[in-house]
């Protein structure tokens, strides 16, 4: 590119950069001058006053900070178009995962509405900060703010497929241990941020919580691929009222309905704990049928809940 296609490029380029955050003349300089359609030795922050000129002229929406040195991106003349109901799953999203929710990623999900709003319309902006009416209570157990660094670097290690060593507080027996895992997945689920992936040293899918994980580095050896083959399947009774409202509860399930109205629910899962919960989470309107290794895990639970209850107190 030559000449005024150089110049026109370069302003869209200082356009994109403020879009993105507050800058300076001298950061827009550094990250331009890595790009190999500008040479920065022509150029000055003179140059970049030059270039912001234009852009106001245009009608954008430029202010300068004296106090950070920095260039402002307040509003611009182009326009984003949502439907009513675009606006109103934005915003939804935007109240249920509020910073005040200690939910991972709320905040940088509160930069990107704000950017967002600086190209809305006046009414379109209204209703994005408006009350939608609808919330998704995601209630969590921790503020996930000081893990956030963890989250990410579990998250880089997934979408890379690399192997991960975690030193990890174990609830149960109450002290920290080094895994290494091959993580498969990261979920929020039941009020907390979770891991699920293959422990090497239990030689099994197992699930970790985020937020007991004190150290983390990612590793340089390649994670296995997903062990489908570690998945079971499970048999499940339900008494006719569980079986009118049980849904689509796992992934892949058949529900083979009895003459009394009651059902049988086959399915498959990885992690026997998350059975367990569901099951306990129905009562006595659910029993587990089979595999014997999960019916037993649960007849040992019960059994000691029993035991707790029949405790005089």
């Amino acid at each position: 590119m030559y000449g005024q296609s150089v110049k026109v490029y370069r302003i869209i380029r200082v356009l994109c950069l403020l879009a993105e955050r507050p800058r300076s003349p001298e950061q827009i300089i550094d990250i331009l001058s890595q790009e190999p359609e500008f040479d920065w030795r022509r150029y000055s922050k003179e140059t970049i006053w030059r270039d912001v000129r234009q852009l106001k002229d245009a009608g954008i929406g430029i202010v300068y900070s004296k106090a950070t040195g920095k260039y402002e991106l307040k509003s611009s003349p182009i326009r984003l178009e949502f439907e009513p109901v675009e606006l109103v799953a934005l915003a939804v999203a935007c109240q249920s995962i509020s910073e005040e929710t200690g939910l991972p990623y709320a905040k940088e999900l509160a930069g990107v509405v704000e950017k967002i709003s600086t190209l809305l319309s006046p009414k379109s902006k209204r209703a994005l900060t408006g009350d939608p009416h609808f919330k998704l209570k995601l209630e969590s157990v921790v503020d996930y703010g000081p893990h956030q660094e963890i989250i990410e670097a579990i998250r880089r290690a997934v979408s890379t497929g690399r192997e991960i060593e975690i030193l990890y507080y174990s609830v149960h027996s109450d002290k920290e241990e080094k895994r290494i895992v091959d993580p498969y997945d990261l979920y929020f689920s039941e009020g907390g941020v979770r891991l699920e992936g293959y422990c090497h040293l239990k030689r099994e899918i197992r699930e970790f919580r985020v937020d007991r994980i004190r150290k983390l580095k990612i590793l340089p050896s390649t994670a296995g691929p997903s062990r489908n083959g570690d998945a079971f399947t499970f048999k499940l009774w339900l008494d006719p009222k569980l079986t009118k409202s049980v849904g689509e509860r796992f992934p892949g399930q058949e529900i083979e309905l009895n003459e009394d109205g009651s059902s049988i629910l086959t399915a498959q899962a990885t992690n026997p704990f998350r059975v367990i919960l569901r099951v306990l989470a129905y009562g006595e309107r659910a029993k587990i049928l089979s595999p014997d290794f999960l019916k037993n895990q649960m007849k040992t639970i019960v059994e000691r809940m029993a035991e707790l209850y029949s405790e005089a107190r």
